[in-house]
């Protein structure tokens, strides 16, 4: 279909049923826009997904330059603007699973009097990073699964909440110091780089059940853990650039990490990884424009799994027969637009004597043999592909260019015949049927 027809379909589709009760805050009626989308997600990931250990628990943006704030009824109601990530827009608090990468849990980051409205009498008394992080981990409470949060999450508070909760936890801590001996580790004496401190809590019975540890790299890393130790984990290795005799080279250097680094720092990458297989790699948020912030956060979401998909494919192909993200995503469009999903579960209806002669019609669009988007591209001057569908002229009429092929010799393996659409009385696809697969279109 043409795009502009696309677009009047894609106005009129919603995700979720949009609050009409008159005692509800404008604000609240205008979250309503989301939360089936991110009950419907977080409850068939649950249901579904089975994690690995660790968790990772992060941030991510939906982009947003448009309207913001909530003095306008079209803004976004809570806009972010945040340094580390390169898109401004709407934040999205995320579980994802440690070693895949695949979102498990979405929270949406609403304004300050929204979130105060929606706390409990328990969690007023607790830091906004705690009660954060345990409603986006709440599902695996008692596995004894590892958390691993960045600095947003990371507190004593935040690890022995989890501990409570039957659950572990690492982390980096920044900015939340309370009850952590920040005191002591950030002035005590390191012989070098790689070098390492510890400070542990036994709990009444004996065992520790609470560790601070420092570890120092280009600078200082404060470490809160309920789960890891000190001891020399895994070694880093890095490139770095030194002076020769005759001429700089690039020398590999190992650096020492203990091992409550080297939980946090191989999963805690995750999120921002997913991210950039979303925003930079699908560039759905830059391809599809749209006036209305409910619509870009839903199809953010959709991206989202879009970019799952491209994860577990990859995670599960390996090394051997790989094929890049962007072939991926054209082969997973056509996979859903050419789906059997409507015959799916039908039985066939028993046929007579008398009809089991008669011919199968096979329909234009969707199943059998139907015109579909070829996978060929555009040549360029030096031998490249472009990124735009090759277009030659129809095989029949040799007078209209067109992008469309027929699936059936698509698929024998022969060579593509490009036909006009079905449309403005063109017949050109109902004669290839009849003379070349003995076929009535629809």
């Amino acid at each position: 279909m043409s795009r502009d027809r696309l677009d009047s379909l894609w106005s009129c589709m919603t995700y979720s049923e949009e609050c009409t009760d008159p005692d509800v805050s404008s604000v609240c009626r205008r979250w309503s826009l989301l939360d089936d989308s991110v009950t419907s997600f977080n409850a068939y990931r649950v249901a579904h997904v089975r994690s690995s250990d660790p968790l990772c628990a992060s941030e991510s943006m939906s982009k947003w330059y448009g309207q913001g704030g909530g003095w306008s009824d079209r803004g976004v109601p809570m806009y972010v603007a945040i340094d580390r990530k390169p898109e401004n827009g709407r934040e999205i608090k995320h579980t994802a699973c440690g070693r895949s990468g695949i979102m498990l849990y979405l929270q949406l980051v609403t304004a300050a009097g929204d979130q105060c409205q929606r706390l409990t009498p328990t969690e007023s008394c607790l830091l906004h990073g705690t009660v954060v992080l345990k409603r986006v981990v709440s599902d695996w409470a008692g596995t004894d699964i590892v958390v691993c949060g960045d600095s947003y999450f990371s507190s004593v508070e935040a690890a022995l909440e989890l501990k409570s909760m039957g659950l572990r936890f690492d982390g980096v801590v920044k900015s939340s110091t309370t009850r952590y001996p920040m005191a002591a580790l950030s002035t005590l004496a390191v012989p070098s780089r790689d070098s390492s401190a510890l400070l542990y809590h036994r709990s009444a019975a004996g065992p520790i059940d609470l560790m601070a540890a420092m570890w120092v790299d280009r600078d200082r890393r404060y470490c809160i853990s309920t789960t890891s130790t000190c001891l020399d984990g895994a070694p880093i290795e890095r490139l770095r650039r030194r002076t020769g005799a005759e001429e700089s080279e690039r020398v590999a250097v190992n650096i020492r990490q203990p091992q409550v680094a080297e939980v946090y720092y191989q999963s805690c990458a995750q999120i921002n990884r997913h991210d950039r297989c979303r925003q930079d790699d699908l560039r759905h948020e830059n391809k599809y424009g749209t006036y209305d912030w409910s619509t870009r956060v839903n199809t953010s979401i959709l991206g989202m799994r879009v970019a799952d998909s491209w994860i577990l494919y990859d995670g599960a192909r390996g090394p051997l027969g790989r094929e890049t993200q962007g072939h991926f995503y054209e082969n997973l469009a056509a996979d859903q637009i050419e789906n059997g999903y409507d015959s799916t579960g039908l039985r066939d209806l028993a046929v007579s004597a008398s009809a089991a002669g008669l011919r199968e019609v096979a329909p234009s669009y969707g199943v059998g043999t139907h015109l579909t988007p070829t996978l060929k591209r555009r040549k360029l001057t030096d031998s490249s592909e472009s990124a735009f569908l090759a277009q030659p002229n129809c095989r029949a009429c040799n007078t209209r260019r067109t992008t469309l092929v027929c699936s059936t010799c698509r698929e024998c393996g022969g060579e593509d015949v490009f036909l006009c659409a079905p449309r403005e009385g063109r017949q050109w696809f109902s004669q290839h049927l009849r003379a070349t697969h003995n076929l009535e279109a629809q």
